[in-house]
């Protein structure tokens, strides 16, 4: 279960999960199985924010991209 997922409407969910499978499909084999998102929240700017298990966090944007 992701943390905060409540919280998110059925368009942020399908982003977040569109945008984490674009992100999962670039980074080396080695990365791909910190790429799963364990928490998920929405920033003061509107933005889908989401906690990859490697512990690292990102902006995904509705344009499909990250930073």
């Amino acid at each position: 279960m992701i943390k905060g997922i409540e919280k998110l409407s059925e368009e942020q969910k399908d982003l977040m999960e569109r945008v984490n499978k674009l992100h999962t499909q670039i980074v080396g084999n080695d990365y791909k199985p910190g790429m799963e998102i364990i928490e998920t929240w929405i920033d003061e700017n509107n933005i889908v924010c989401v906690r990859l298990k490697n512990g690292e966090w990102y902006h995904y944007t509705k344009n499909g991209e990250w930073y």
